[in-house]
């Protein structure tokens, strides 16, 4: 009988991390693969490369604005309510992008899309918070957060040559009535043995106001180092997604198609390192996360830096597809082992505000890092210097919070 308990709970926890990151994928399939469309809104609307960096800011503004109240919302209405919302959101005003005349009005929707785009990454963290332990955790994380470039593998591969047949337009229809069907499945297929004990939480219990939670939150000096830190993963993972095809479609000549295949290869890299970096943490770094961030960041700059310097060397397609591969693994791929991390610090109760108070930094710097980064190239009429100087900020930034993290765990200790 025992046996069968628990065979059971596995089939559950098997089926719950199936939806979330089939949610996951669909908010890839957007987030990442619309950055495939930029080459043909570049054309239509005549933008600069700071003006395309915009998308990202507007994006991300909204949803970085409510990202706690996203959270405090999944740890209270639970998470098939929460998933479901935002997925009715976000599918809505994707749809709108395709009636726009003009990229002004796509920043609008951009915007307003970004508000359901807020409840998807902490309502999924949650669902695995609830679900999975914390010997796990990492490497389960990694796999729901890998839903995310596999979508954008999904987009890369298909909004491109959908845009070259059909129109960019026609992409988006089918993007967001995509969304629609997905939270269907949601609706008829989730279910967590959880959700009636800890998620549908009282009025009475819950005393604390965001500000009250937030201040307890800071109060966990590690918790707050971490959340810099996911400050400058912001900055790093806006740049790549925002630029990466139009680095390839502007400073090398690639055709819109073959600018999609390069952020194919950066998704499939994303893809590998998420659950990649996980494991390493559970299985070889003995569950010590800043080693894991430590490594992720030395070679990330070492990408950043060979980006640099790659038009002095002409390379072939392989060698970039190859560098896009490895951009992917870290600018990429160190979501599951941060979120992971964020979710040690907090109680379960708390998971989701305390991923909603992370993403406010994680998304405070994919605002600001892709205009800056797109500024420089502008100037200097290529994408050389922006890379090697991301390359030189990186490695002082992860040498010196791996230090900060080491000191205030010692305390802690």
């Amino acid at each position: 009988m025992e046996k069968n308990r628990q065979k059971t709970k596995k089939t559950s926890n098997i089926q719950i991390l199936f939806l979330i990151t089939f949610a996951g994928i669909m908010a890839g399939i957007y987030r990442n693969g619309i950055m495939t469309l930029f080459p043909f809104l570049q054309a239509e609307f005549s933008l600069t490369r700071t003006q395309v960096g915009l998308y990202s800011t507007f994006l991300y503004a909204s949803s970085t604005i409510v990202a706690i109240l996203s959270g405090r919302i999944a740890d209270y209405w639970g998470v098939k309510k929460s998933m479901i919302m935002g997925l009715v959101f976000m599918g809505l005003f994707i749809i709108f992008h395709a009636f726009a005349s003009g990229f002004i009005i796509i920043l609008i929707f951009a915007t307003l899309t970004g508000l359901g785009l807020s409840m998807i990454l902490p309502t999924s963290s949650k669902g695995i918070a609830d679900n999975f332990g914390s010997d796990n955790q990492s490497t389960v994380m990694g796999i729901m957060t890998l839903g995310f470039p596999l979508g954008g593998v999904i987009g890369a591969v298909l909004i491109p040559w959908i845009g070259e047949n059909l129109g960019w337009r026609v992409d988006i229809i089918i993007m967001g009535l995509l969304f629609f069907i997905v939270a269907i499945l949601f609706k008829l297929l989730y279910f967590d043995g959880h959700e009636d004990k800890k998620n549908k939480i009282k009025d009475e219990q819950i005393d604390n106001t965001i500000t009250e939670d937030i201040i307890i939150l800071f109060n966990n000096k590690y918790l707050f180092v971490l959340c810099i830190l996911g400050f400058y993963f912001g900055v790093i993972s806006g740049i790549v997604v925002t630029h990466f095809t139009l680095f390839l479609y502007m400073d090398y000549g690639f055709k819109e198609v073959m600018a999609g295949v390069g952020f194919m290869f950066l998704q499939i890299g994303s893809v590998a390192g998420r659950p990649a970096w996980g494991l390493l943490n559970d299985r070889i770094f003995n569950n010590i996360k800043r080693n894991g961030f430590l490594y992720l960041g030395i070679l990330a700059s070492i990408v950043f830096i060979t980006f640099g310097f790659m038009n002095n060397f002409n390379p072939s397609l392989l060698i970039i597809f190859i560098c896009a591969f490895l951009l992917g693994a870290t600018g990429r791929g160190w979501q599951g082992l941060y979120f992971s991390a964020i979710s040690d610090q907090v109680d379960i109760d708390k998971t989701g505000i305390g991923i909603g108070l992370s993403l406010v930094f994680v998304r405070t710097g994919i605002i600001i890092g892709p205009p800056i980064f797109g500024y420089m190239a502008d100037r200097s009429g290529s994408y050389s210097y922006s890379w090697i100087l991301l390359s030189i900020v990186t490695f002082i930034t992860i040498i010196t919070i791996y230090f900060i993290l080491g000191k205030f765990k010692e305390q802690a200790s």
